[in-house]
């Protein structure tokens, strides 16, 4: 299944942005400008599939799928990286993790709408469930918009492969499904709320600022 979806920031999300990624508020501006050029250049979609057939997988009732921003939030940051614009590629970037957060939570949304039960956790490959399981999951939602490279790198950049439990009990809002904080591997999640290790640099800012591992 395809769902398109339109991810947004809400005033809540600009409270916690300039805390999250550091930034002063007289940046605020500045943000809020290079928010309002990527909105119209995302263009998010949904692939999923809510059959139990991942192997693996031994839930009763599950989902899973690719969330993709499409290549508009990417090509945005590249292109203030390529006028060497660094403090304005470093917040697009950032920027297009905070929607793409809001586009799991979409994602959510339109997986109780298709199997008329309720999202109560939400998973990244490579935390509970292992990365090799993503070719196959591509193989069943067979995304138009996304592709899988030969390392197993999905592009464009801001995509993401979940899988979501599901149960008839409606137990917590979905805004709190992703909130497994103190055990989940990815630390560079505009969401995290829990304490952890040092957080390793998104992709986009290793690009930017020339960081390497």
């Amino acid at each position: 299944m395809k769902r398109k979806i339109t991810p947004e920031l809400s005033s809540k999300d600009w409270k916690e942005f300039c805390s999250r990624f550091h930034f002063d508020n007289d940046k605020l501006p500045l943000i809020r400008a290079i928010y309002t050029a990527m909105l119209p250049l995302v263009d998010a979609f949904a692939y999923y599939s809510i059959k139990q057939d991942l192997p693996g997988v031994s839930l009763a009732h599950y989902a899973y799928g690719l969330v993709t921003l499409g290549n508009g939030a990417d090509e945005l940051s590249e292109l203030y990286l390529n006028h060497e614009q660094l403090e304005e590629a470093y917040i697009a970037d950032c920027l297009s993790l905070m929607l793409l957060s809001n586009a799991y939570e979409q994602f959510a949304k339109a997986v109780e709408e298709e199997s008329s039960l309720y999202a109560i956790e939400l998973s990244f490959l490579g935390d509970e469930y292992p990365l090799k399981l993503l070719p196959e999951i591509f193989e069943h939602v067979s995304p138009d918009g996304i592709h899988l490279t030969g390392s197993n790198m999905l592009m464009p950049l801001k995509t993401a492969a979940l899988i979501i439990k599901l149960d008839s009990q409606k137990q917590k809002n979905i805004k709190e499904l992703c909130n497994t904080c103190a055990n989940c591997k990815n630390l560079s999640c505009p969401s995290r709320k829990a304490p952890g290790p040092k957080l390793p640099h998104t992709y986009g800012a290793m690009q930017i600022f020339n960081i390497r591992h």
